[in-house]
């Protein structure tokens, strides 16, 4: 009995084979696709290293508390309204829909949460919530910003199992901002 515990802790502790550059074989890919956000600071600073995302997460908080009527937008299911809001004032047009789902289309498809990503998500059968991505939470839940949410812009984390896609918006759609925001920034240097 003994000897069949020192052989299974045996088994657990010996080093895994290792390939040409030393790298063991069990742990091979160990490396995260990408850092995820915990904070505020660190969202922003993620945010700014894809040209345009930046912006429409920045965007997404500058609009925190309000509610539709103080934005101009319709009073009710207004978060895709919200959504192209924020790509508006980013910078670039969003997906001209007032249906969150629209925006299942509106780019590429990511992995997993990505901060300054659109995060589509489930809400029946044929409804959706659409919002940024601003972090995630300790459990990997996304920590989302969108319109609609308890009738105001609102930051909240959302069940992982809710999301149907994270979304980066087209390229075209990020340079868009990246040059509107050049534009904006020549204008306050001024």
């Amino acid at each position: 009995m003994a000897l069949l515990a020192v052989a299974a802790l045996w088994s657990f502790c010996r080093p895994a084979a290792a390939t040409d550059d030393g790298k063991p074989v069990r742990f091979g890919n160990n490396e995260p696709l990408e850092e995820i956000a915990r904070s505020r600071a660190d969202a922003e600073e993620a945010a700014t290293k894809v040209p345009g995302a930046a912006a429409v997460l920045l965007e997404a908080l500058r609009w925190r508390g309000r509610t539709a009527k103080q934005l101009g937008l319709p009073s009710q299911l207004w978060c895709a309204d919200f959504m192209n809001f924020v790509l508006r004032h980013a910078g670039s047009e969003g997906t001209q829909s007032r249906a969150a789902r629209s925006f299942l289309k509106f780019g590429r498809i990511l992995q997993g949460p990505r901060v300054g990503a659109i995060a589509v998500l489930y809400r029946g059968p044929n409804n959706g919530h659409v919002g940024v991505v601003r972090g995630t939470d300790g459990d990997g839940n996304p920590i989302i910003v969108s319109g609609n949410y308890a009738d105001r812009v609102m930051q909240a984390v959302v069940s992982k199992s809710l999301i149907l896609a994270y979304i980066m918006p087209p390229d075209y759609v990020l340079e868009d901002i990246a040059a509107a925001a050049a534009v904006n920034s020549g204008d306050a240097a001024r």
